[in-house]
């Protein structure tokens, strides 16, 4: 069996992560459209020793998406964190993405036990409008599953974060031609200014 190149670790609890399941799904489906190998553990399969057993098939790419508590923990479904201090995964190799508030702090912190390829986040919270438009939701879905996307095609790094400028660029630009509402611009702004690869 091939190994997957992308593995999306996403879950479904409240409001917020209802959106991001939304864009592991646009993920999973646009991977799939490119002929990339995919593995997911969603919802009730988005816990912690799930995630380390998938972790052993070496994956390109984990894409999470999930909550980031105040320390910038990665938070599984059953809100716990996705590892402990005392049980960190190996990362070796793989680039992780994670599209929850602060996460890049807590993948950070834990680098040197982890030893991941490549890590990119956010160091703050994450705005999303609680009303934002179908459009809007449209455009925020295929931003955030793009930089996974990428790294599991094998695209170069620092050519996906020229890429991902110019899409969030371009999706702005986009979104005020139809006079999306503030936040939504925010939102798409901060995608693109606040990215952080590390």
């Amino acid at each position: 069996m091939t190994q997957p190149a992308l593995l999306v670790f996403a879950t479904r609890y409240d409001d917020v992560t209802r959106r991001t399941h939304g864009i592991a799904q646009r993920l999973l489906a646009s991977a799939g459209e490119s002929g990339i190998a995919t593995s997911a553990l969603l919802e009730t399969a988005a816990v912690g020793p799930g995630l380390v057993d998938a972790l052993a098939g070496h994956p390109v790419v984990v894409a999470f998406y999930c909550h980031g508590d105040e320390e910038g923990r990665l938070l599984a479904q059953d809100r716990q964190p996705c590892w402990t201090d005392d049980r960190i995964p190996d990362l070796s190799g793989i680039a992780v993405f994670a599209h929850a508030c602060r996460a890049i702090r807590w993948l950070t912190d834990h680098a040197a036990h982890h030893r991941a390829r490549l890590m990119i986040g956010y160091e703050g919270d994450l705005i999303t409008p609680a009303n934002g438009s179908v459009r809007f939701w449209e455009i925020y879905r295929d931003v955030h599953s793009f930089i996974p996307r990428e790294l599991a095609a094998g695209t170069d790094d620092s050519r996906i974060r020229h890429e991902f400028s110019e899409v969030c660029t371009r999706c702005l630009h986009e979104l005020y031609k139809h006079q999306a509402g503030l936040i939504e611009l925010v939102a798409i702004q901060q995608s693109g200014n606040e990215v952080v690869f590390a």
